[in-house]
């Protein structure tokens, strides 16, 4: 006869941490969320399957004073039916947090950590791109750096910049609220200033992502003018477009 064993009172079955994790930001800025869901259509349709399962938090601070109700259980399903998984919201006022809650989201706190767009145009701008051959890179203070090949269905994120010496292959994924710098190939996404840092980077030796966003706007692979592919290259954010800036060759047989 066997006898099933059961933990004790008193061992821990689980344990609870904190943690400070990157999530992509949706600053919302219209009330009207028909509106909002018509045009999250529109941006993510063209890139599905590459959010798939993202964790996503909503910022309500900019309608926080309009007074106005929000449809954000219309919302969330959008983002569902998207492939997003909203999680929350923070910025919201009483009953805008009353929503949320009646919608299945969390409450997080404000953050002080982003900076606005008018806030990051004031900053020192970001140095020239990295030299085609590096030498031993020096990491800025608080970035993560990655030695190993990322494969695909892997995905790294980093609360700083994140440095890969090696390549991103198709189908993984690298998130950053900094800069993001790949000595190698970078053939999987790529997502820059993941909180909203319009003076973000991505720098690449070898230039040919699924997709590549900086501070929330993007380009798929579909999208990129094939004169830029396999080239060293600078992504930044423009007048609220990508640029895409080749700034050299890397040959790895030279």
């Amino acid at each position: 006869m066997n006898t099933a064993t059961h933990p004790t009172a008193g061992t821990p079955a689980f344990e609870i941490k904190g943690s400070a994790l990157t999530l992509m930001v949706l600053h919302l800025l219209e009330t009207d969320t028909a509106v909002a869901c018509l045009q999250l259509r529109e941006k993510f349709g063209k890139a599905s399957g590459f959010f798939k399962n993202a964790p996503l938090l909503v910022d309500l601070s900019e309608v926080q004073q309009a007074g106005a109700a929000l449809d954000l259980e219309s919302l969330t399903d959008t983002l569902r039916e998207l492939g997003l998984v909203p999680v929350g919201v923070r910025g919201g006022s009483e009953e805008q947090n009353r929503q949320a809650l009646r919608a299945g989201l969390g409450l997080l706190p404000s953050s002080r950590s982003e900076r606005s767009a008018p806030e990051a145009a004031c900053a020192p701008a970001a140095e020239p791109g990295p030299e085609p051959h590096p030498a031993q890179p020096s990491p800025p203070s608080g970035a993560r750096v990655i030695t190993q090949p990322i494969r695909s269905g892997q995905r790294v994120v980093a609360n700083g910049d994140l440095i890969v010496l090696a390549s991103v292959n198709s189908g993984a994924e690298i998130l950053a609220t900094g800069n993001i710098h790949v000595y190698g190939a970078l053939r999987g996404r790529a997502f820059a200033g993941a909180q909203g840092d319009t003076e973000a980077r991505v720098f690449c030796l070898q230039f040919n992502p699924d997709l590549v966003a900086v501070a929330g706007e993007y380009l798929v692979n579909d999208e990129l003018d094939k004169a830029h592919i396999g080239k060293t290259t600078l992504v930044s954010l423009k007048d609220d477009h990508l640029l895409i800036e080749p700034i050299g060759i890397f040959d790895p047989h030279e």
